[in-house]
């Protein structure tokens, strides 16, 4: 980019003002020509749309060598592939943590299965007796005593 300006017709740089008059911001270059390069350009221009502000551009820092270029292109590709590592390892966690909960509502629901149980283990025989074998043995006396009579007829 050219350091003249765009919009505002006028051709000079008071310190750290753009042509618009305002304060110049320093950003980063995130391409492959100039990775991680800092440059100084005007807060209000948009590089997509090419609107807003003047075109107000120098580079901040100085101009890099081919292998400084090299080994920060690879750095970048590495720090990305770091980052997609991450937000899978997190995804992961995300998904060991739900498995997590589900096992620990599954205890939960064991446990109060096995107090009742031993709840019902605890009671005296007699009480277990009288609860359920009671009226299945008052009924199989009562087939026997009916059977009987009738063969007695």
């Amino acid at each position: 980019m050219s350091e003249s300006s765009r919009n505002c017709g006028c051709n000079w740089n008071d310190g750290n003002k753009c042509f618009c008059g305002i304060p110049i911001t320093v950003k980063k270059s995130s391409t492959s020509d100039n990775p991680g390069k800092r440059f100084e350009a005007c807060k209000l221009f948009n590089p997509v749309t090419k609107l807003g502000g003047c075109n107000y551009f120098r580079w901040f820092d100085r101009t890099q060598t081919d292998w400084q270029r090299v080994i920060i292109n690879n750095l970048n590709l590495r720090d990305n592939m770091l980052n997609k590592e991450l937000e899978l390892k997190q995804q992961e966690l995300a998904t060991v943590k739900e498995e997590r909960n589900r096992l620990f509502i599954e205890v939960e629901r064991l446990n109060k299965k096995l107090k009742t149980v031993k709840d019902e283990n605890s009671r005296p025989k007699k009480e277990r007796l009288t609860g359920i074998w009671f009226p299945i043995l008052v009924c199989v006396l009562l087939c026997v005593f009916l059977v009987c009579l009738a063969k007695s007829f």
